[in-house]
């Protein structure tokens, strides 16, 4: 359980802060005292959110595809206090329909926004917090990034790189003073299914509301989330179903990819 005190005046930087996940998670480190930069390529969703919000939080209009935003955002936050002590990776986006079928075009965006801006942002911060000391990097992989997700291929490849690159990179670190957790999340009530970028008649929404999984709200992503770094968690994975669908899968392969992963290579749910 985490307290106010925690983090209070450290500073935060949250990439895709203006909805889902990466909202709910700047305003539950502005409720603790800290200050968070909100960044976005949707620059009015993140002045919203700084306008409404309970504490500091910092509208930043990021593209995380470009390392030159990163490298400008990391400059601001350090030449306003001096450090950066947390970077949330969260931006993403979710393309999905048959991997046949999908463009060079949609592959390359989806790595851009997706892989290449956890890479960026953790090199640059990362460059930052040895510097410094100290620090935490945060990234937000999936719980498709531990396990295969048929017809959200380039998504569940790049999940399980983010997850690869995280736990690999902290034992690195660790020995620097920087500290990195990985977010692996279930189904959580965000924009993500609406925005997905659908191959010809593919509905991600509909296909992922056909699991029969409740999703849990954005808020209490973000909670588990805070918790989850306060204690310096390796993986910070929730809901507890997701725990338990993860763990059987790591035990019994063959009987959850029947179970589970078979179903969503149908393509019925169109």
């Amino acid at each position: 359980m985490t307290t106010a005190s925690q983090f209070k005046q450290q500073t935060v930087l949250v990439t895709g802060g203006a909805a889902g996940i990466g909202r709910a998670v700047c305003e539950a480190f502005a409720a603790q005292g800290a200050y968070v930069y909100a960044a976005d390529i949707n620059e009015d969703g993140v002045k919203t959110l700084a306008a409404n919000a309970v504490g500091s939080i910092t509208p930043l209009r990021m593209d995380v595809s470009k390392q030159e935003d990163f490298q400008q955002a990391i400059e601001q936050v350090v030449a306003d206090h001096g450090q950066l002590d947390i970077l949330v990776n969260n931006a993403g986006i979710a393309v999905a329909g048959a991997f046949g079928d999908t463009s060079m075009g949609e592959i390359e965006k989806i790595v851009n926004i997706n892989l290449w801006s956890v890479l960026y942002g953790s090199k640059l911060a990362y460059a930052q917090m040895i510097k410094q000391g100290h620090g935490h990097l945060v990234n937000v992989s999936s719980s498709g990034g531990m396990m295969p997700v048929p017809n959200q291929t380039m998504y569940s490849a790049i999940k399980h790189a983010v997850l690869g690159f995280s736990h690999s990179l902290r034992e690195e670190a660790a020995l620097k003073g920087i500290k990195v957790s990985t977010v692996i999340p279930g189904m959580v009530q965000s924009d993500l299914w609406d925005n997905a970028v659908n191959i010809k008649d593919y509905n991600m929404k509909k296909n992922m509301q056909s699991t029969g999984l409740k999703p849990i709200s954005a808020q209490d992503a973000a909670t588990a989330i805070l918790a989850g770094i306060s204690a310096n968690d390796r993986s910070i994975i929730f809901p507890a179903i997701n725990k338990i669908i993860l763990r059987l899968y790591q035990l019994m392969p063959n009987l959850l990819t029947s179970l589970v992963v078979k179903p969503l290579a149908r393509p019925g749910n169109s």
